[in-house]
């Protein structure tokens, strides 16, 4: 679908935050770079390392560490960054490094103390063997520069830290790559590449029918599509590491910018004013919660994201008709209603627009609430009435449907009733004896509560959200909270190590979560994966104590 593919060429191409990407870098970089990595100063990476080090129940390796580092980084000034500028020659790459200089006497008997004694050139140039090769480096302007040949260092920018713009201030490693600089011909060879490798991946494919061959081939061909149309419409994407101590957390930045006028330049801008209907529905206590949004471009965007639906569709159907247990009377009812919800997906592909919001609450059992955007809810309810008369009735009936058996706030409630058929008592514990769903149908929403209580917070949610509709949004965001999730853990199957797990977490309430996030910026976005300082003391006391895992 539409958003699932916007998500897809942001997320693939890590969106990045505009301040990335600053004009002024342009005229100090040369024309044939198409790469800077940062490493922030020596002094705050050691800090960074540091606190992960201790975060993970790791700090005797701080220590280690840090003799270390002193020892081979004499001479090295720690309060200005390191860089790699990477460039091409046609096909050829080439590095140059940056390192800032407080002494290099200093340095190079660093070197010395492991064996390698840099040989002077003249001019500031040196010749160093690196083993299996010989590298060169020169000392200028403060600055010691390593490059593989001599020649190389001709001409070495007065300031390179300009080069990495603010890179080391937001990150302490962060690589970005100016897709442009990339020649054409090396962009035209990776996706030659990617074709002749499916297309050998078609050839040994003997055991597929006709029929898969050719949803298989549909697919991966949209998928080199996409591939081709990231190479030719990305600006630059960067891609970052950073350390917050200050914040209790560590996180990962990935992301990308489009030229301007390009299709997914305009994608893009179309997720700045996002706005959703359905933020009752994303519960600041629950365990898990998430919400998406996204507007779907008239044109060429919603015809690409319907191919890929009905592609979807088409590997699915093939799938259950590979099901060696399943008959074939609920083979047909399961793939007439997938072709169902598909048609009222390409109907919300159509309309443009993707919203959606969901919790998942552990307390003494298992609640879910989910709410989403739909073109035709009532279609949604007849797909569902189809099932039913579908199955089996009576006392051996898989499941029993109670349709429209109240109506609140002008939805339309619905009942379906699972028997859980098991003797596992956590399992019993967790969903009862029956899965009680609920699920409520309006002309543009569907949504779903699973909750052995009954329709209760389903109710709620609803008042709720005829009371906050068209808030603003971004396009992603889910947050798990761990403390939660190993307090239900424990309370279900308890064990010694999650009553370790679980004393070590709760000492770092509300600093126990993991987080993903997307958020659009000028001709891209940003997605973040994060992680709070309590998720890494867990995780680290508990391989520490020989767990390796929960």
């Amino acid at each position: 679908m539409g958003f699932c593919r916007s998500v897809a060429i942001t997320t693939s191409l890590a969106i990045c935050a505009s301040g990335l990407f600053s004009p002024a870098l342009s005229a100090q970089t040369a024309q044939n770079q198409v790469a800077i990595v940062s490493i922030s100063p020596l002094d705050n990476l050691m800090k960074d390392v540091n606190y992960l080090l201790q975060a993970t129940s790791f700090p005797e390796m701080g220590g280690l560490f840090g003799m270390m580092a002193k020892q081979y980084t004499r001479g090295i000034d720690g309060t200005r960054p390191i860089g790699v500028s990477v460039s091409l020659a046609g096909e050829t790459p080439s590095a140059l490094i940056f390192l800032p200089l407080s002494d290099r006497q200093q340095f190079f008997g660093a070197l010395a103390g492991v064996g390698i004694e840099p040989d002077d050139l003249g001019d500031g140039v040196f010749a160093i063997d690196a083993g299996s090769q010989v590298i060169y480096a020169k000392d200028s302007g403060g600055w010691l520069f390593v490059a593989q040949t001599e020649g190389e260092l001709d001409s070495v920018p007065s300031d390179p830290a300009a080069l990495l713009g603010d890179l080391p201030s937001r990150y302490t490693v962060a690589v970005k790559v100016d897709v442009q600089a990339v020649p054409d011909e090396l962009k035209l060879m990776a996706v030659d590449q990617m074709q002749k490798g499916f297309d050998r991946a078609s050839e040994k494919a003997s055991e597929q029918s006709a029929e898969e061959a050719a949803i298989a081939r549909e697919a991966g061909q949209a998928q080199i599509q996409q591939v081709r149309q990231l190479l030719e419409e990305t600006e630059q994407f960067t891609v970052g590491w950073a350390v917050r101590a200050e914040e209790q957390r560590t996180f990962f930045d990935a992301g990308a910018q489009f030229l301007a006028g390009t299709e997914l330049a305009s994608q893009a801008a179309s997720y700045k004013d996002l706005t959703t209907d359905f933020s009752a529905f994303q519960l600041a206590d629950s365990a898990i919660s998430f919400h998406y949004a996204a507007e779907i471009l008239e044109g060429a965007p919603r015809e690409a994201a319907k191919n890929s639906m009905r592609t979807s569709l088409g590997q699915a159907a093939t799938m259950l008709k590979k099901q060696a247990n399943m008959d074939e009377a609920t083979a047909s009812l399961l793939t007439d209603l997938l072709n169902g919800l598909g048609e009222i997906t390409i109907k919300t592909i159509d309309e443009g627009k993707f919203d959606g919001a969901g919790s998942v609450i552990l307390g003494d059992s298992l609640r879910v609430l989910v709410g989403s955007r739909i073109a035709d809810g009532s279609a949604l309810a007849a797909e569902l009435k189809k099932v039913a008369a579908g199955l089996p009735q009576g006392s051996g009936a898989p499941a029993s449907f109670e349709f429209d058996y109240a109506e609140h706030a002008g939805v339309d409630l619905h009942r379906i009733r699972v028997p859980i058929k098991t003797n596992d008592r956590n399992v019993q514990r967790v969903l009862g004896e029956e899965l009680l769903v609920t699920v409520g149908t309006a002309s543009k929403a569907y949504l779903i509560s699973v909750d052995q209580a009954g329709d209760a917070s389903l109710k709620a949610a609803i008042d709720q959200m005829k009371g906050s509709l068209g808030q603003p949004t971004t396009p992603f965001d889910s947050v798990v909270r761990f403390g939660q999730i190993l307090q239900f853990a424990q309370t279900i199957s308890p064990n010694p190590m999650l009553s370790s797990a679980l004393n070590t977490i709760k000492q770092y309430a509300g600093k126990d979560t993991v987080t993903v996030s997307g958020r659009s910026v000028e001709r891209g976005g940003v997605y973040r994966f994060s992680i709070d300082e309590g998720v890494l003391r867990t995780v680290g006391a508990t391989a520490k104590s020989g767990g390796g895992g929960f």
